[in-house]
């Protein structure tokens, strides 16, 4: 009984060893990745690399999981199957999110706009205040005052960028 245990472990001992060499190797490429997508947008790309990260571990933390469940002698079908029709539900829920978070990935790498620079979207025209998850932020100012504006990346449709010429673009 003790010999089946021990060799149990060696093999979670195994699968959790390889899950993180499998993350470090990843985690290396999606920086050099990220350092070559990178032009002069900072902010831009290390968000975007934090959200690349975030998935890569979430996504192997659950493999992993699913794999020491299995180890142990638990049946994972009916696991992965009931798993499967919640992420289906989720997935219905989170449409505007997922919408924003592809559309965030597209402005990243299409680089139309960077922190600092002057632009009207979405209506609103105001100077770039940091890049989020699902919007950028704008400070606006109108006259005397001024204030923060959060314009969703879906909500876009059309970017208007003051402090580029078309030389630039």
């Amino acid at each position: 009984m003790l010999e089946g245990w021990t060799l149990t472990g060696a093999r979670i001992g195994g699968i959790v060893l390889g899950a993180l060499v499998v993350y470090l190797v990843l985690k290396v490429a999606l920086g050099r990745f990220f350092a070559r997508a990178e032009r002069g947008g900072t902010d831009r790309i290390a968000s975007l690399q934090q959200v690349a990260l975030t998935a890569l571990k979430v996504v192997l933390g659950g493999i992993v999981g699913l794999l020491i469940l299995d180890m142990l002698g638990i049946q994972i079908a009916a696991l992965i199957a009931t798993l499967g029709v919640v992420g289906l539900a989720i997935s219905f829920g989170a449409q505007p999110l997922i919408k924003d978070i592809i559309a965030y990935i597209s402005f990243a790498f299409a680089d139309n706009f960077r922190v600092g620079e002057e632009v009207t979207m979405d209506g609103k025209r105001g100077e770039i205040v940091k890049f989020e998850l699902r919007g950028v932020v704008l400070k606006l100012t109108e006259g005397e005052g001024s204030w923060l504006a959060y314009v969703p990346y879906s909500k876009i449709a059309t970017i208007e960028n003051f402090d580029r010429a078309l030389e630039d673009a």
